[in-house]
């Protein structure tokens, strides 16, 4: 028997269970009770007939608990591609994520050639108040090397119940100082605003990585801290943002558009409840200033949401890429084990009714096609001049930015972009040194160098940001990590992008002494083309702010 089918033939038993006796104390209403037809419990039982089977008498001795598992897997693998089942840790893990808060030491990392790596101490957590600093190694946890463990493996072993102590061996290498420190776990918030800051005197920058319970409140207090220092224009970066909260979205686009408004709405099978309608409220902070988002095609869910309101009420213009397309809504049912399937109950519409979820295939086969598909453009300018799509002027050097034609994309799902960038297709020996990890070994080889200047900085990160060039060092340490590494440099591409890997190379550095809100502000200033585009068009145009102004 097929491996697929038996999946799920034992996840069919599951179900049974499940309706039966309520195995996993899930309380269906009348409502679905009344649509189990007999032909569907006969097929229950056929099903609980082969599980039987197979536990009597298979070759080996199997796990019931990992059938069941496989069989549920098995299952939401035949539906659409955002049905899945999540076993009790991960379940947890997810829930800690988007709750926006865990138990923990309060720090962002990075594991760059089997170093941890500090990138940030999260402000008012256990790591800050003892002393752990940006760019600070964690040599070893708990006496256990940290050398070689993975992401999850770091996870583990600092997470844990508040209150419960962690040791760490800590390498600070811009005062070449090794020392150990018992941090106490505590309850720590997780942020969603990665970075905000003012591009010029007028116009601000706000970057959401995802939306998580406190996403609304992160992103309220950034604008007022913004408005504060004499932001008019904003730009909303949601690059690679890949969703959560549909309420946090909602949130956040009430602040920019006027009471009664249409955000969103749902259409389901059943209707009634499962199908919602979000408007706006009154009282919004920003109703009457001009707005730009910032999408490519890992924009998903929420950040498609928020995208498509604005757009669709003509309060922002949108650039970037064609989004990902992600317009299905799940709900979570908690099973009584502690794991949870998380099953698509609704699809989402933005307010002109634009259907924002692709298309895909059922099964496992049409799953990983849908992953696996991007909305690259083999020659985007192409496309775009023969469907008479206007191309738009740019003074940013290397990019081609076009508006597409209203009908180009009618039937893609995602969000279409006012302004779609086509940038050049990246380099063969750039994805080389992105990919294995040359610009963070780069930084932190400069880093460790005695002779360099980075660290007289320490903690002046606006002296960082307007003086710091080390452009020799950063070269030789680049020659030689490729060497290492078997990659074979290319001198001419070397040279016509020498300014933009420098500038990746910098941001590591930035990253690793002052966080993540410094590298993004490293590569907004100096190498990314859609920010700067998008910051010479909101600084010249009043077409997304409203017209009854005052």
């Amino acid at each position: 028997m097929p491996r697929a089918l038996q999946v799920l033939l034992i996840t069919a038993i599951l179900l049974f269970c499940i309706l039966v006796g309520g195995f996993f104390g899930i309380q269906f209403s009348s409502r679905f009770q009344g649509n189990l037809s007999g032909e569907v419990f006969g097929q229950q039982k056929k099903m609980q007939e082969v599980f039987s089977i197979i536990s009597a008498l298979y070759v080996d001795k199997v796990s019931d608990q990992e059938l069941v598992d496989s069989g549920i897997e098995g299952m939401t693998e035949a539906l659409d591609p955002h049905t899945t089942y999540l076993k009790a840790d991960q379940v947890s893990f997810s829930n800690s994520e988007f709750e926006g808060n865990f138990e923990g030491i309060g720090i962002e990392f990075d594991i760059v050639h089997d170093t941890l790596l500090v990138v940030t101490p999260l402000s008012g957590g256990p790591s800050e108040s003892a002393g752990i600093k940006a760019g600070d190694r964690i040599i070893a946890i708990d006496t256990l090397s940290a050398a070689g463990l993975s992401p999850m493996d770091v996870i583990n072993m600092l997470r844990g119940k508040k209150g419960s102590v962690v040791t760490l061996k800590i390498y600070r290498p811009y005062t070449s100082r090794s020392f150990t420190v018992d941090i106490v776990r505590d309850k720590i918030p997780t942020y969603s605003v990665d970075a905000f800051f003012m591009l010029d005197d007028i116009t601000g920058y706000i970057r959401v990585s995802r939306f998580v319970a406190t996403t609304a409140d992160e992103f309220r207090s950034a604008m007022e801290k913004l408005l504060d220092q004499g932001m008019q224009k904003l730009i909303i970066d949601v690059r690679g943002n890949p969703g959560g909260y549909l309420d946090q979205a909602v949130e956040i686009a009430d602040e920019f558009l006027a009471e009664g408004e249409l955000i969103v709405y749902t259409k389901s099978r059943n209707g009634g409840g499962d199908e919602m309608r979000y408007t706006a409220t009154s009282d919004g902070i920003f109703e009457r200033r001009e707005v730009m988002v910032l999408v490519d095609r890992g924009s998903a869910s929420a950040a498609e949401i928020l995208a498509g309101a604005l757009q669709d009420n003509g309060r922002a213009k949108i650039a970037g890429e064609l989004t990902f397309g992600k317009g299905l809504v799940q709900r979570q049912f908690d099973l009584e084990d502690g794991s949870a399937i998380r099953l698509t109950i609704a699809r989402y519409f933005t307010p002109s009714g634009r259907r924002i979820q692709r298309d895909f295939s059922p099964g496992s086969e049409g799953r990983e096609q849908y992953y696996q598909e991007s909305h690259e453009i083999r020659d985007g300018k192409k496309l775009f001049e023969e469907t008479g799509s206007l191309q738009v002027e740019s003074d940013i050097e290397g990019i081609t930015v076009f508006r597409p034609s209203p009908d180009l994309f009618k039937n893609s799902g995602g969000i279409v972009p006012d302004f779609w960038i086509v940038e050049p297709p990246v380099d063969d020996f750039y994805s080389s040194l992105l990919t294995m990890g040359v610009f963070d070994e780069t930084a932190l080889r400069v880093i460790d160098d005695p002779s360099n200047s980075v660290r007289g900085y320490n903690e002046d990160v606006e002296g960082f940001m307007a003086a710091y060039a080390e452009d020799d060092k950063v070269e030789q340490y680049l020659r030689e990590i490729c060497k290492e590494k078997g990659i074979a440099f290319n001198e001419k591409f070397f040279k016509q992008e020498k300014e933009n890997i420098l500038s990746a190379v910098k941001s590591r550095i930035a990253r690793q002494f002052f966080g993540i809100d410094a590298q993004i502000r490293v590569l907004a200033e100096e190498s990314d083309s859609m920010l700067q585009f998008a910051r010479d068009y909101i600084r010249r145009n009043d077409d997304g702010m409203r017209r009854d102004a005052a």
